[in-house]
């Protein structure tokens, strides 16, 4: 670590001083699985003990400092006589705006979410600051609680210089282990991916893509499989009927919980409760968790999850250790056996109707597509045979002889391709651009779809329940693209291809191949005669095309799609940053943005980002650039410009464009 980096954070931070408590633990106390509500300090001043921090042990005697951020799991035990500390919880972050370097230093170092612990070489200079921070903070005056954050301060500048002169390392928490451990502890309880986010204090993209990276699934993913493998263990353990089952592990709807609980193990509850192997089966199997590399790991679990901030001190809870799994011949042998049992008892069952399968109402009239996995549609879905076509795509190939019905689309563009064919997805995900359900320009073809979570974390439970016959995805679905092709027959389409691809390739899924062509040519009709008349009107004026984000401002370079729109499909020039073919933008300051020199300004924005937008637009910069004196900067919606690259939404934009330039 260089404690330079976090001294010169710590100088340009905005500090907020939650609490000051002051705690003495009896011999052989224990606290359990407290997640700190925000970062703090703890010093111990007498005793000794063990604290773990996500796992990570420290080892305290009398003196000893211990940083941790928000969300980090906080155990103690192992005391011996008593333990007597201060616990110190503050918030800081950098105020607004900032220049971009002092973000990516922010990330790279985290200095208000790192983990350390040492023994101070000035125990006396921590201690006087310490006891007095919290005298001050007990008091009632104002100026008492701004002599405790004066004095936050002095113990950071103490810290810091120990720090620098013993050469403590730093370790950046895993934000893994501590949502792993947040799921296998609230997994009864309804909770999304940005309320899982919010209290591990980073962004959804950030955990959603480092827990992928870790454990191949996203995080609500990794929940089901918790829930599904806690139910087994009622099931087969308790005598709770299927309501009361499904409650338990956060399902309301006893019939959803259900289907999915035989999506994931292949077998209803009732029959995985009633066959007599089960038992035997699941005490030997490998838990559903355990083909996660994060489920080998030692992680410290605990039944209660504890925190109650309007009492000084946090309650103490005994707890388990996560079990390990092996797997053995037997295991593999009693599987056959259950398959087997089961497999003969539902044809018992079903012996009367399968004599009626000769009728053709069912089998070959239901046979939907040949790829290594696929899934039937359900008995209420239409499926009509229709002419054999194959589907090439960026996971091989799929061939369909029937019209899909039920689709899922897990990109938000492809509800419009498909709605521009005259067609309705029974499913799609949707975008966080600007706060809604839909954009307002598709909401009245798309309220009866199906929600099914967002692009960077698709729903696997939405999708298990609208059946549907066929999945589209993208690249941003890779990792689970195994898991989708269970489910259903799937296709992966490339993000980034071009809309009109996409568009004949949707045509001749959906058997309307001359439509698909006939937008594709009415498309280019209607650009090349707007580009003669932007070329007349313009005469070569450039134009950029911003998107304020993250502190910074993206500027869309001519490699971006819809950038493409301006310059390649509309023939306008770009300023010259913006010809860079390296990537599809380019992050600049506020302060770099004059050198653009742009004569016309589009301005991306949604609620997510317009505060920032307001921001620069009041600073004397943007005041002063060339097309905001000219007026003629413009403001279009994140959501059609940039998440719903389709036909409709590509029409919108050449519209508005002509609009504000013509």
């Amino acid at each position: 670590m260089n404690v330079d980096d976090h001294i010169f954070l710590w100088n340009h931070a905005s500090v907020r001083l939650h609490d000051v408590r002051h705690i003495i633990m009896r011999a052989k106390e224990q606290l359990r699985s407290y997640q700190l509500p925000a970062s703090a300090f703890l010093f111990s001043v007498r005793g000794s003990g063990l604290i773990r921090l996500d796992g990570n042990v420290h080892a305290i005697k009398n003196c000893y400092i211990i940083h941790a951020g928000k969300g980090t799991y906080v155990d103690i035990e192992e005391i011996k006589d008593e333990l007597e500390y201060y616990l110190i919880l503050y918030k800081a972050h950098l105020p607004l705006p900032c220049r971009q370097d002092l973000l990516r230093l922010l990330e790279k170092t985290q200095p208000f979410h790192s983990q350390y612990g040492f023994i101070p070489m000035h125990q006396a200079n921590v201690f006087v600051a310490i006891s007095r921070m919290q005298q001050a903070w007990n008091q009632n005056g104002n100026l008492d609680k701004l002599r405790a954050k004066a004095l936050l301060y002095q113990l950071v500048c103490e810290l810091m210089a120990q720090m620098q002169s013993q050469g403590i390392g730093v370790s950046v928490p895993n934000l893994v282990v501590q949502a792993v451990r947040y799921i296998e502890e609230h997994y009864a309880e309804t909770f999304t991916l940005d309320d899982l986010s919010a209290f591990l204090n980073c962004s959804s993209r950030s955990l959603q893509r480092t827990f992928k990276a870790q454990l191949t699934v996203g995080p609500i993913d990794y929940l089901i499989q918790v829930r599904i493998q806690k139910a087994q263990e009622l099931l087969r353990q308790t005598n709770l009927g299927l309501k009361e089952v499904a409650e338990s592990v956060g399902y309301a709807d006893s019939y959803y919980f259900s289907r999915i609980f035989k999506k994931y193990t292949g077998f209803s509850p009732s029959m995985y409760k009633e066959n007599p192997l089960t038992s035997e089966i699941r005490r030997q199997s490998p838990s559903l968790l355990s083909r996660y590399s994060i489920a080998g790991q030692k992680l410290w679990k605990y039944n209660d999850h504890i925190e109650n901030e309007n009492q000084n001190h946090p309650h103490s809870r005994d707890g388990g250790a996560v079990p390990m799994y092996k797997s053995t011949k037997a295991m593999l042998a009693l599987n056959l056996m259950l398959s087997l049992t089961l497999l003969l008892g539902a044809c018992s069952a079903g012996g009367t109707n399968s004599s009626n399968s000769g009728s053709g109402t069912t089998g070959a009239s239901k046979q939907v597509a040949t790829q290594s996995n696929t899934t039937q549609p359900s008995a209420n879905q239409e499926v009509k045979k229709s002419e054999t076509r194959t589907i090439k795509h960026m996971k091989g190939e799929l061939t369909l002889d029937f019209k899909p019905v039920r689709i899922a689309v897990l990109d938000t563009q492809y509800a419009d391709q498909m709605l521009a064919l005259g067609e309705l997805p029974a499913g799609s995900v949707i975008t966080t651009g600007d706060g809604t359900k839909f954009p307002e320009y598709l909401m009245d073809k798309l309220k009866d779809v199906h929600v099914l979570g967002t692009k960077d974390e698709p729903n696997s439970e939405a999708v298990v329940a609208m059946e549907p016959d066929l999945i589209i995805c993208t690249e941003f679905q890779d990792k689970i693209y195994d898991n989708l092709s269970k489910i259903a027959p799937t296709i992966m389409f490339g993000r980034n291809e071009d809309w009109r691809d996409t568009l004949l390739t949707f045509g001749k899924i959906l058997e309307k191949e001359q439509e698909a062509e006939q937008i594709v040519k009415d498309y280019q009709e209607k650009t090349n005669k707007l580009k003669a008349e932007l070329a007349a009107k313009l005469k070569g004026e450039s134009v950029a095309l911003i998107r304020p984000r993250d502190n910074a401002i993206r500027l869309h370079t001519v490699e971006h799609r819809t950038a493409a729109i301006l310059y390649s499909d509309l023939g306008l020039t770009p300023p010259k940053p913006a010809m860079d073919k390296s990537d599809t933008a380019t992050m600049i300051s506020l302060e770099v943005l004059p050198e653009v020199n742009a004569d016309h300004l589009f301005v991306v924005t949604d609620k997510a980002n317009q505060a920032l937008t307001n921001e620069y637009k009041n600073s004397s910069i943007w005041k002063g650039l060339k097309a905001t004196k000219e007026n003629k900067v413009y403001e279009v919606n994140t959501t059609v410009w940039i998440a719903y690259y389709g036909p409709i939404a590509i029409n919108n934009i050449v519209d508005e464009i002509a609009e504000a330039l013509l």
